[in-house]
């Protein structure tokens, strides 16, 4: 039986390639986002995709990078960094996965205050750019 950790390669060849063809084949149709900037979760496979598109289009990609990750069962902890304009951002990813190597669950959780606003901009943004 595969675990997170083994899924996880998954994700990242996702987020190196940003094909997002690739991203379609890895939610599952009942995924949950949570955003920093959102008060409650999103449901579906559709509007998870789109808000990690836009999450893409918001962050710094050239300066993002995980410095971390810790694999349990089938869920991910992934940390990262980045700069946005001149705000450092720090935050994690945390990822459910199901037994057919698809994520449930996707979680983002972003510090400190002043980078949560910024990201809060930036996908106002990707958003509004995505319609």
């Amino acid at each position: 039986m595969k675990t997170a950790k083994d899924l996880i390669e998954k994700w990242h060849k996702v987020f190196l390639t940003n094909d997002l063809n690739l991203l379609e084949d890895i939610i599952a149709d009942d995924a949950v986002f949570s955003s920093p900037v959102v008060f409650t979760p999103l449901e579906g496979k559709e509007i998870t995709i789109m808000y990690l598109h836009a999450a893409g289009q918001s962050f710094n990609m050239d300066k993002f990078r995980y410095t971390r990750e810790i694999h349990d069962g089938m869920n991910s902890v992934l940390e990262f960094e980045t700069f946005i304009d001149d705000v450092s951002v720090n935050g994690v990813d945390i990822i459910k996965w199901n037994q057919d190597g698809k994520i449930t669950d996707f979680k983002v959780m972003i510090r400190p205050f002043k980078a949560v606003q910024k990201v809060q901009q930036k996908m106002v943004e990707a958003l509004e750019s995505l319609n």
